[in-house]
């Protein structure tokens, strides 16, 4: 049950601001260490703030699906990086151009890529070294 060992972590930390700043902030780094491990965003985010107000700051590592696609975003991601279009990689995969453009978004987003084009390159360079390493 660590959510809840977070919060209840959290909770002390509020506990102990007024007292004793050094364990607050232990406990506060403690609760937003488990959040940030377990993907729980808005307890992180309120053990950040809670960290803020101490005279911190939280290290946030990220989301934890940041940079692990889906086997779905994988295969479109590899379509694109065959220079097809979203209607071409539609047809390839049966969903619709809408859902291509979805899956388009999260791929950007996870790699932290800004357009289409990088996301085709990107593609290039790490299915090549998948290929190179088989």
């Amino acid at each position: 049950m660590p959510i809840e060992a977070g919060r209840t972590r959290l909770l002390l930390a509020q506990a102990l601001a007024a007292n004793d700043g050094e364990a607050a902030i232990a406990e506060a780094r403690a609760a937003f260490a488990v959040f940030d491990r377990v993907g729980a965003i808005r307890e992180a985010d309120a053990a950040a703030a809670v960290l803020r107000s101490l005279g911190t700051r939280a290290a946030r590592t990220g989301p934890r699906t940041i940079g692990i696609l889906t086997k779905r975003e994988r295969e479109v991601l590899a379509l694109l990086g065959e220079g097809l279009s979203s209607p071409e990689i539609g047809q390839r995969l049966f969903i619709t151009r809408k859902t291509v453009e979805h899956h388009v978004a999260n791929v950007l987003a996870k790699i932290g890529l800004s357009g289409r084009g990088e996301a085709a390159a990107y593609a290039v360079r790490h299915f090549q070294q998948d290929s190179a390493s088989k």
